[in-house]
């Protein structure tokens, strides 16, 4: 994988993005990739003068790629393409020095990138039949009925509401977990019950955004 982000490194950004870890990871389960940043994109000067305290990585979903494997012969594409996405998000963060987002920097590069070929870059994951198999736990919308999965119970409905509506939500029993409906491709962040609707105030899911003391952006 390093030397496929080296190959799009030189290709899409004219070899301007700094050296990155990229790691497997098995507990990233509700998306393929991941750019993880410890601290901001303008580093404070202590920063700058112990540059080990920046920690920035791409993360791979190991269990969802594993099982995408098994499943098409596609697999390669879309590992290259979800390393794609977060060589966009890196791009944002060492290039531009603005927060990873999916704002419009993203998706000019994007649609930039995509015109190539090589690559088809999108917003969002494909891997929804992977993320259900993995999924053990489940919560509903009391309001709108969207159901959240998630591989650990990461989920508290005392303290978060429904992304869509703000309407509480409700643990499903492990009998009603295979039969829920399915997600839209695309869910929306899970909020906490006290905040406003903010985009920094939501968590994860899919190619959400997650800001913080760790910014990690799917």
């Amino acid at each position: 994988m390093q030397a496929e982000w080296s190959g799009l490194n030189e290709r899409y950004f004219a070899g301007l993005l700094p050296a990155i870890a990229i790691v497997w990871s098995r507990r990233l389960t509700s998306s393929a990739g991941m750019f993880v940043s410890r601290g901001g994109p303008r580093p404070r000067l202590a920063n700058l003068i112990s540059p080990h305290r920046i920690r920035r990585e791409i993360r791979l979903s190991e269990p969802l790629l594993t099982q995408l494997t098994e499943r098409t012969p596609h697999a390669e594409q879309e590992l290259l393409n979800t390393l794609a996405h977060e060589m966009i998000h890196q791009w944002q963060f060492d290039v531009l020095k603005r927060k990873p987002n999916h704002g419009p920097d993203f998706l000019r590069k994007m649609t930039e990138m995509n015109r190539s070929g090589l690559v088809s870059i999108t917003t969002y994951h494909s891997l929804q039949k992977e993320v259900l198999a993995l999924a053990r736990f489940a919560w509903r919308c009391t309001g709108c009925g969207r159901v959240y999965r998630r591989q650990r119970k990461t989920i508290e409905p005392r303290r978060h509401v429904c992304g869509a509506c703000r309407s509480p939500l409700q643990e499903l029993p492990r009998l009603q977990l295979a039969a829920a409906t399915a997600p839209a491709p695309v869910e929306p962040g899970i909020l906490p019950v006290c905040s406003t609707p903010h985009p920094a105030a939501q968590l994860a899911l899919n190619w959400d955004a997650v800001t913080g003391s760790d910014s990690l952006v799917p």
